[in-house]
Parts: C-alpha cells; sequence; structure tokens
C-alpha cells in the first residue's frame, strides 16, 4: 500500500549579511551595539517555535491543531510585515496519522544525503587525511606542508569516523567514505533540474570498515589532516588509534559493489577477516581512566596534543613522545598538589573541553558544576572563572576558530550563550533559550565566524547566524511568538540527535549523528525564500536521499 507523504518545510530565509565587523567591537561598541545586535535573538523561556505537518491549512487553522511543516502569511493579520511560520514540533511524531511519514523538501537543501551502520553512533568527526596515497602523512602543523583535498565543489567526497554505543561489551569504530554525492535540491523538479549548471547526478555511495572496541564509545575526535584518532570509551579509557594502514580499505575500488539492504540495517560485507593483521596495531597507546568521560580535544597548534576531561574532575593532558607520535605520554598537571590545578579544578564533573585556536597553551573547560573556566596551562596565573554561567549542567563549548574573542556554551537549562572573553565580566553577549531541551553539542563554524550550529534533546539542529540585519517583515509561530531572525535554518527528523559537526573545509556541510542514523548536509542558504515559497505544499512526492552502501 503505498503511503501518503506530508511534506516538511524548513526554515531556510537567509536574509543579507551586512555589517559582520558588528562582531568585532570593543569594550565601548560592545554595551552600545550589544541590545541592537543580539536582542532579537534572545528569547523567554515561553519562546517555543512549532513546525507542523499540515492536511490543508485553512481546515487546520479552523480547528486550531497545525500538522504543518510548510508556512503561510497571515492575511488576516493587518499588519503586512507579520509572517506566520508553523513549525513542526518533533512531539507530534506519534501522532501521524495511518500510513502518513513525515518527508523533508529537497528545496530546503542544497544537499542531504542520508545513512547508517548497524548499531547507533552518538559521536561523530570529520576524518580529514594528507591524502590516501602510500606515501607519508605529512603532519597539517607544518607550515609549508602540502595538502591534497578534494575540492569544494559537486560530487563530493568525505570520509568520517564514527564510534557506536551497544550497551554491549564489543562496540565498532567505523570509518566511511560517502562519495559520489551531488546536489539534491532540484531532485523532486526536473525543470529546474535542467536549468541549473550541474551536471547530471547519479546515486552517492556510502562504504565503511569497522574495527572492534572494548566498552561504549562516548566521544570520538580525529586530528585534522592526520590519521590519528581520539577515543573516550566507559571501560573507561581513552584510546589513541592510528587509522593509516585500516583506511586504505576503503580505497580499494576493486570491493566496490553495491550492497542490498535489509529492513533499512545497512551493513558491510567488506571481509573484516583480511584486516585482521592490520587491526593488532593500529592503537598507538591506551590511558586507562578511574572514571568515564566525554571531554576530548586536540590542540590547533601543537601536533599529536591532546586534552580530557571527565567524571574525575580533573584536566588531562598527553603528549607526543616523538615527532611521529610512536609513543604517547601522560603530562602530569596535578604533580604539585598546592598548584592552581588542585586549587581551582572543578567540583563535578567536566563534560568538554577545547583548546584556543589561536594560544598553544590555553584552553578552556565546562563542567556539571556550572562553570567555565580558562586555563594557561604553562603558567601560574590562576584561570579565568565564569562561575554559574548557566543556571544547570553546562554540556558543550565551542571556539571560535575565526574570532577567538568569542565561545560559545550549552547547557541543561536548553540555553546557548555566546561569551566575549575580553569582557567576560560583563556577562555573556548573547542569551538564547529557544530550544525545548537540553543543549547537548554545539560548534562554530570555521569557515563563517558569525554562524553556529546547535543541537538539543528535542530533536532540533538549528543554525544561527548572528551578522543577519533584522529587517521589517518578522516571523511568528502559531503561538504569536516571534521566530528570532539569526535562527537561518532548521533540521529535524532524527530520533535522540546528539552531536553536529562542520566540515573544516567545505563550505555549509555539516554531519549529523542520531540513533536512527548520520545525515550529511548543505542548508539551502543561496536564494531567498519568498512568500509562494512558503506557500507551496509541493505534491507530496519527495525522493528518499538515502544513500546505498557498498
Amino acid at each position: 500500500m503505498e503511503s501518503s507523504k506530508k511534506e516538511k518545510k524548513n526554515i531556510t530565509k537567509k536574509r543579507k549579511r551586512e555589517n559582520k565587523d558588528k562582531m568585532d567591537m570593543d569594550e565601548n561598541e560592545i554595551k552600545n551595539n550589544e541590545e541592537e545586535e543580539y536582542e532579537s535573538v534572545s528569547s523567554s523561556s515561553e519562546d517555543e517555535v512549532y513546525e507542523e505537518v499540515e492536511e490543508s491549512f485553512e481546515e487546520e487553522e479552523e480547528k486550531n491543531n497545525n500538522n504543518t511543516i510548510t508556512s503561510s502569511a497571515n492575511n488576516n493579520n493587518n499588519n503586512n510585515n507579520k509572517l506566520l511560520v508553523n513549525i513542526w514540533d518533533e512531539k507530534n511524531k506519534n501522532n501521524l496519522k495511518v500510513n502518513e511519514e513525515l518527508d523533508f523538501d529537497n528545496n530546503a537543501y542544497e544537499m542531504l544525503h542520508r545513512s547508517k551502520v548497524e548499531w547507533p553512533c552518538l559521536s561523530i568527526d570529520f576524518l580529514i587525511p594528507e591524502n590516501f596515497s602510500n606515501k607519508n602523512i605529512k603532519n597539517f602543523y607544518l607550515k609549508n606542508s602540502e595538502r591534497k583535498f578534494t575540492m569544494d565543489k559537486y560530487p563530493y567526497t568525505t570520509y568520517m569516523i564514527a564510534g557506536s554505543q551497544t550497551n554491549e561489551k564489543i562496540n565498532y569504530l567505523y570509518y566511511m567514505k560517502w562519495y559520489n554525492m551531488y546536489k539534491t535540491k532540484y531532485d523532486d523538479d526536473p525543470e529546474k533540474a535542467l536549468d541549473s549548471d550541474d551536471e547530471e547526478a547519479s546515486n552517492p555511495f556510502m562504504k565503511f570498515e569497522k574495527y572492534k572496541i572494548k566498552g561504549n564509545i562516548n566521544r570520538v575526535k580525529t586530528m585534522k589532516n592526520s590519521f590519528i584518532t581520539a577515543i573516550y570509551t566507559d571501560l573507561p579509557s581513552i584510546e589513541i588509534i592510528d587509522l593509516s594502514e585500516l583506511i586504505k580499505n576503503l580505497e580499494n575500488e576493486k570491493d566496490n559493489k553495491s550492497i542490498e539492504t535489509e529492513d533499512n540495517n545497512f551493513f558491510s560485507k567488506t571481509n573484516n577477516k583480511k584486516n585482521k593483521k592490520d587491526n593488532k596495531n593500529i592503537i598507538v597507546k591506551s590511558f586507562p581512566q578511574k572514571f568515564e568521560g566525554f571531554a576530548l580535544d586536540w590542540n590547533n597548534i601543537n601536533p599529536f596534543v591532546l586534552a580530557s576531561g571527565g567524571y574525575e574532575n580533573k584536566i588531562n593532558i598527553f603528549i607526543p613522545k616523538d615527532e611521529n607520535c610512536s609513543d604517547m605520554l601522560e603530562y602530569d598537571l596535578y604533580s604539585n598538589t598546592n598548584n592552581k590545578f588542585h586549587k581551582y579544578m572543578h567540583s563535578n564533573s567536566i563534560e568538554d573541553i577545547q583548546w584556543s585556536p589561536n594560544q598553544e597553551n590555553v584552553l578552556c573547560s565546562c563542567s556539571i558544576d556550572k562553570s567555565i573556566k580558562f586555563w594557561d596551562i604553562k603558567s601560574d596565573n590562576i584561570p579565568i572563572i565564569i562561575p554559574d554561567a548557566h543556571e544547570s549542567d553546562i554540556n558543550c563549548i565551542s571556539w571560535n576558530k575565526l574570532r577567538p574573542n568569542l565561545i560559545a556554551s550549552g547547557g541543561d537549562d536548553c540555553i546557548f550563550k555566546v561569551w566575549d572573553i575580553r569582557f567576560i565580566k560583563d556577562g555573556p553577549i548573547t542569551n538564547i533559550k529557544w530550544h525545548k531541551g537540553p543543549i547537548n553539542s554545539i560548534m562554530w563554524d570555521p569557515n563563517d565566524d558569525s554562524q553556529l550550529a546547535v543541537t538539543s534533546e528535542d530533536d532540533r539542529l538549528s543554525i544561527w547566524d548572528f551578522s543577519v540585519e533584522p529587517d521589517d517583515k518578522k516571523m511568528f509561530d502559531n503561538f504569536n511568538n516571534e521566530i528570532p531572525q539569526q535562527l537561518v535554518f532548521l533540521h529535524q527528523g532524527q530520533n535522540n540527535l546528539k552531536e553536529v559537526k562542520f566540515h573544516p573545509y567545505f563550505k555549509d556541510m555539516l554531519v549529523s549523528t542520531s540513533e536512527n542514523g548520520i545525515n550529511l548536509f548543505k542548508p539551502g542558504f543561496n536564494e531567498d525564500v519568498n512568500d509562494d515559497d512558503l506557500n507551496d505544499e509541493g505534491d507530496g512526492n519527495e525522493r528518499e536521499n538515502e544513500m546505498e552502501i557498498e
């Protein structure tokens, strides 16, 4: 029986990006511009926005039971500048009618591809190696190192690492290659596809290899332009892994055969028996821990330097024995019981940690104790502390690599904030409570200094652009709450959404991982959405962009 599909319309309206230098404010400018720049993104606890599926807008409006994921102008409002946007509420997933299922609108994305492996992967990261040839890998920290990356154009090829959580003793580290990925924006509109400059697209593919790991994998962190990866397990242990040998299997074109799937449970038929010899030596070093944790980050300036934090409330630093990372050693910050690391250590679990983008010895940590602390590990200076930075546990932080004075944080209070570390005492420069669940992942765009991605336990991934200039046409949800104009994109459809990452080099490319799979996409930022687009209900025949597994 053919299922009827309802169209999902994401918020994609992109306004002009002007006056980007507003985020480069000195001490006098920040107080004058703070209200103007960030007022419209700051919302009260009641500013909740919903997107719902609609059978027919007029019929649902009479019933006051909006089930739409399209948007409509509020023609009954005397204010012509007021636009009503009905946003799907993930809570209504269980209230769909018989044979009714949610689907996305291809026009909302430049590109969207979805796939999965055998087990849910709740942590993911892009793998950016120097190249996949047999040549020696040149570390990306070296100034004159030659780098060979795929061009930032269609069709895309990218590599990722993800760690599974099976609740069993044995888990898997998946190393994946997603390739032959074309634009999907016009998949439902052949006429526009013919008018576009894109070459005729063929099917995308994902192939993967896997390696057995003891314990659930809490966090995966790759060292960019390298095959080195760090993982934090609940064993508990921190493992440093070299994937240089195993990753070669992804480049074996002889294995490029399509694999059938059953009940959408995708699995690789690449035989792991041939890899047993390689698997024995991929772990460079294991560091057993007293308690498990989630915080991991590689230093942005010094090669092979890793920081971690967990339930022990301590920051751990790991350094390489030599430039080839043939071994790694733990750098003891707590040997002196009278030093600042003992005196000012967090009073509860460290949930996330980030190295400074431009200072090799400076890092930032956040904790369940509701504080954010900035440390200089080589000086005797006491840390800069933001006590009670959130109302409850702080789950994640992200340091802006293009504007190192900015850092973002997200917590269990459903709030995410942006801080200017030059003016910490003045408090956050923006404070946004829009999501309806705890914030579990946050990341600045490494290619756009004003763009921020946020995921929440409400199963929504939001993208915010703080360079957006507010205009006269304001958007409101069906409860008449104003939608912040800096909210430029909303991605949904994943269950138990956990982590989001921007690609380090490909503009506007993100990956998100969840209980029901992995999504790789580029939002439709290039074209403004007009009122006709907002009222368009589509034909309900959206194509499933599920990737073929090789």
